[in-house]
């Protein structure tokens, strides 16, 4: 795969419209990108960015307008931005939200998992 520098929000944008449900490279590119960032952040901003990855991925799974296959590339790598979550809690707050965002996942993939296999 080619590099080019592209805006993290064109990614985003990309991965959520499934617009490159035929090459999952996007998203390993997306999620390797993540992991860049994060390294140069301080905790709150490196959790803050591993939330918002972890809400796109969960909303292009949810989106049942996309391609079955790319929904469940996207549901199998939606756990990496969670662990990353995991290790980055330091309050009472953020193990609630990170409890939260794990609760979410599992109630919203059990439903959403059913529409793969229709």
């Amino acid at each position: 795969m080619t590099r080019y520098l592209v805006p993290f929000s064109v990614l985003e944008q990309t991965i959520q419209g499934g617009q490159c449900a035929d090459s999952p490279e996007v998203l390993y590119h997306y999620l390797k990108l993540t992991e860049e960032y994060a390294e140069r952040l301080s905790i709150t901003d490196a959790a803050l960015l591993h939330q918002r990855v972890f809400n796109v991925l969960l909303d292009t799974v949810c989106d049942t307008n996309l391609a079955p296959h790319w929904r469940q590339t996207c549901l199998d790598k939606v756990y990496l931005p969670l662990s990353q979550l995991k290790r980055l809690i330091v309050t009472y707050q953020d193990a609630r939200n990170y409890f939260k965002m794990e609760h979410n996942l599992r109630t919203l993939s059990h439903y959403f998992i059913s529409s793969f296999e229709r």
